[in-house]
C-alpha cells in the first residue's frame, strides 16, 4: 500500500530492556523513522534500540516527561508522530496507518492489560501532525494540547497493547513515589481537575484510596465536563467500595447510573456495591442491565473495562445464583463467561465454587473443553489450584503431563496420599518460608502422619505461638477436649484451612477428632461454615454452638438459618433468623426472612418488603416486589 504521508515514532525510554524490543518489532513497516530519547538508562535499553535506529538522544531527566518529549519531537521529520511507550505495542491488521490521513490529530484505542484477564480500554490521541504548534503539556499522564473547536480529528481502529498496569510490573519499576512526588509538584503550580484526577489514580495504584477518594472529589469539584469526568465519578464508586463505605458507594452509583445510563462499567460497579452490601438482587438486578446494555457501543467510550457488558457481567451474575442457591443457573453464567474470556482467573474461582462436590475427573471434562490449552493461563490456572489447595490439581498435573516444582509438589503428593513423599519435599527445601502454605502443610501432615513433634520440627518455619503449636500437638495426640486458646484473625484462618483440606481429601475421621477437641463457639462455626458448604446440613447443625460473643452469636444463627432452609425446616430457620435480628438487623436477615414468607404468608411477605424499604430505601428491587404484590 502506496501511503500519502510519512510517520515517526517518537519515544522516550529509561530501563526498558523488558518490552522494548517487542514494542519496536510491533511499528516495523508502519513508521518511517524511529526516534527515541534515553532519560539515563543503565540496562540494554540503548543496545536493543540501536539494532532498529541510529537515531538515539540522550536528555537529562528534570523530572518533567513533557519536555522529554517535546525533545524528542525536535528531532522529528515526518508529516506525522505517533506516540508509544516501550511497554506497548502496536496492532494495525487493516494498515490504517498505512492509509490517507488527512486529519490533524487521531484517537488510538488503549488496551491496558490489569493481569488475571482483565483489560481496561481508553482512547488517547497517540497520532498527530507534525507542526510547531502542538507539543505536549504535564509533568506526568503529557498530553499534546489540542483545541477540536480549530484542530480536525478522527479515530482509528488500530489498537495499542499496554502491559505496564500490572502489579508485578509496577512493583518492579518502583514509580509510585516519583510519580506522586510530580504530581503534587505539578499540582502546586497547577491545580487542575486533570492533575487532581491522575493524582487520584495514582493513590489508587499505591492502594491509598482515601487520599484517592479525596484528590478524586477535588477534581469533581474543579470541573465535571471534560473526557476525563467520567472516569473520575466511575474511580470515586470504586473508592467508596474498597473503603467499605457500601452505603455511600451505592447512593453515588444510583445517581451516576441517571447521569451515564448507558455506559455498564457504572452499572457493574453499582452491582459490586449491592453485592457487598448483602442486597443480592438488586445486584442481579444491576448485572442484568449491564447485559442488556451489551458491548456494543464499548468502542465510542473514552474508558471502558472490558466485558463489563457481557463476560465480568456474566461472571457476577454466577457469583450472586450461586449464592441464592441457584446452582445449575451459576454454572450456566460462568461456563458462558469462561467460554468468552477464558484469561479471567477469578471465573475459575467462581466455577470450583459452584461445584464442591464434582470429583476431579467430572471437572477436569469442564476444564478441558471451556480452558483450552495455553502456557501462561494455565500456569495460572495451576496457581489458582495451589491457591484453593483443590484436588483438580492432581487430575490437571497428571493430563497435562506437567513437571511441578516446590511449593506445588508438596501439595501434589499429599493430594497422592504420598505423605511421606510430601514430606521430605518439605525437608529439602532450603527457604520454607517461600511458601506461604507452610503453615498449614506442616499442620496438615502432622494429623495425616499422626505425628504432632512435625510441628517442633518446623517451629522456625511455621506461624505459631507456644501455646497455639502445643494446642494443636494436643489434638492429634487426642487430648480432647483441649484447654481454650486465645482466638485469633490468623488463628481463625489456619483452622479454616485445616477443616478445608481434611474435607477436600475426605479424611472425615479427623473432623470428627477436631469437633470433639473444642467447645470454642469460633471454631465450632469455622467447622460448621466449611461442612455446609459441602452440602453436610445436618452435621453442620449439630456443630455450632453459642458464647457470650454477641457477633460470634449472630454467625452462629445465620448459619443455623442457612442450613434449616437448605433442610426446608422454615419454622426454626425463622426463629434463628429472629434471634440473628435481634442482635443486629441488616438486609441479608431481612430476605433470607422474605424467602422463607414469599412461599408460605404473603401478609408478612409485605411486612418484611416495608421494612426494607425504611431501612434500606436504596433497594430498588425492594420497591418493585412490594409494588407488584400491592399493585
Amino acid at each position: 500500500m502506496i501511503s500519502n504521508h510519512t510517520i515517526s515514532l517518537c519515544m522516550i525510554v529509561k530501563n526498558e530492556e523488558r518490552s522494548l524490543e517487542r514494542c519496536l518489532q510491533s511499528v516495523q513497516g508502519k513508521v518511517g523513522e524511529i526516534i527515541i530519547v534515553d532519560t539515563g538508562s543503565t540496562d540494554q535499553t540503548k543496545e536493543i534500540a540501536r539494532r532498529y535506529t541510529d537515531r538515539i538522544y540522550d536528555f537529562e531527566w528534570i523530572g518533567d516527561f513533557s519536555a522529554a518529549r517535546n525533545y524528542a519531537l525536535e528531532f522529528a521529520s515526518s508529516d506525522y508522530i505517533l506516540h508509544l511507550d516501550a511497554d506497548e505495542t502496536l496492532e494495525d491488521p487493516n494498515n490504517e496507518l498505512m492509509g490517507n490521513l488527512d486529519k490533524d490529530f487521531y484517537y488510538i484505542r488503549i488496551k491496558n492489560d490489569l493481569g488475571t484477564g482483565l483489560v481496561l480500554t481508553h482512547q488517547f490521541v497517540r497520532l498527530f501532525r507534525n507542526s510547531p504548534e502542538i507539543r505536549y503539556k504535564g509533568a506526568l499522564h503529557e498530553q499534546v494540547q489540542l483545541d477540536h473547536n480549530i484542530h480536525q480529528y478522527g479515530y482509528l481502529s488500530t489498537l495499542i497493547l499496554h502491559d505496564g498496569y500490572k502489579d508485578d510490573i509496577i512493583k518492579s519499576k518502583q514509580k509510585a513515589q516519583r510519580n506522586e512526588h510530580i504530581l503534587l509538584e505539578e499540582i502546586k503550580n497547577n491545580p487542575t481537575a486533570f492533575n487532581y484526577y491522575n493524582l487520584g489514580m495514582q493513590y489508587i495504584v499505591a492502594g491509598q484510596y482515601n487520599d484517592a477518594l479525596n484528590a478524586l472529589k477535588k477534581s469533581y469539584t474543579l470541573a465535571n465536563n471534560y473526557t476525563f469526568s467520567q472516569k473520575v465519578v466511575l474511580e470515586i464508586m470504586k473508592c467508596l467500595h474498597e473503603l467499605g463505605r457500601y452505603q455511600e458507594a451505592v447512593k453515588v452509583s444510583m445517581d451516576a447510573v441517571e447521569l451515564y445510563e448507558n455506559i455498564p462499567d457504572f452499572w457493574y460497579q453499582l452491582g459490586l456495591s449491592y453485592l457487598e452490601w448483602g442486597m443480592l438482587k438488586d445486584a442481579e438486578d444491576s448485572f442484568n442491565k449491564c447485559l442488556e446494555i451489551g458491548e456494543e457501543k464499548s468502542q465510542e467510550l473514552l474508558n471502558h473495562y472490558d466485558g463489563t457488558g457481557s463476560y465480568l457481567a456474566q461472571g457476577q451474575l454466577a457469583k450472586v445464583n450461586l449464592m441464592l442457591g441457584n446452582n445449575e443457573q451459576a454454572l450456566e453464567y460462568i461456563l458462558s463467561a469462561a467460554k468468552a474470556a477464558p484469561n479471567v482467573t477469578g471465573f475459575f474461582n467462581i466455577f470450583l465454587s459452584i461445584l464442591p462436590n464434582a470429583s476431579p475427573k467430572e471437572l477436569l471434562q469442564h476444564v478441558i473443553h471451556i480452558w483450552p490449552y495455553q502456557t501462561e493461563r494455565h500456569a495460572n490456572l495451576i496457581a489458582t489450584l495451589y491457591q484453593q489447595r483443590h484436588p483438580l490439581l492432581n487430575e490437571f498435573i497428571t493430563y497435562h503431563n506437567l513437571d511441578v516444582e516446590y511449593p506445588i509438589s508438596t501439595l501434589h503428593y499429599i493430594f497422592e496420599n504420598n505423605y511421606e513423599r510430601a514430606l521430605a519435599e518439605l525437608n529439602q527445601q532450603s527457604q520454607k518460608g517461600t511458601d506461604h502454605f507452610i503453615t498449614n502443610n506442616v499442620i496438615l501432615l502432622s494429623f495425616l502422619l499422626n505425628n504432632p513433634n512435625l510441628i517442633s520440627e518446623f517451629k522456625n518455619d511455621i506461624s505459631l505461638s507456644e501455646k497455639e503449636a502445643k494446642w494443636f500437638k494436643n489434638i492429634i495426640l487426642k487430648k480432647v477436649p483441649t484447654q481454650s486458646i486465645h482466638v485469633n484473625k490468623a488463628l481463625l484462618m489456619i483452622w479454616k484451612q485445616l477443616i478445608l483440606d481434611l474435607i477436600q481429601l475426605q479424611k472425615y475421621e479427623f473432623i470428627d477428632l477436631l469437633i470433639s477437641a473444642t467447645k470454642q463457639a469460633e471454631f465450632r462455626l469455622i467447622i460448621s461454615e466449611c461442612l455446609q458448604q459441602y452440602g453436610f446440613d445436618e452435621l453442620a447443625l449439630e456443630v455450632l454452638i453459642e458464647c457470650d460473643n454477641s457477633h460470634v452469636n449472630r454467625q452462629v444463627y445465620m448459619t443455623a438459618a442457612k442450613s434449616l432452609i437448605k433442610l426446608g425446616a422454615a419454622e426454626d430457620a425463622l426463629f434463628y433468623l429472629s434471634k440473628a435480628e435481634g442482635v443486629h438487623l441488616d438486609f441479608n436477615v431481612l430476605f433470607e426472612k422474605w424467602r422463607i414468607a414469599s412461599t408460605i404468608d404473603k401478609f408478612e411477605e409485605i411486612k418484611i418488603l416495608q421494612k426494607m424499604i425504611q431501612s434500606y430505601p436504596e433497594s430498588r428491587w425492594a420497591k418493585r416486589t412490594s409494588g407488584a404484590i400491592l399493585g
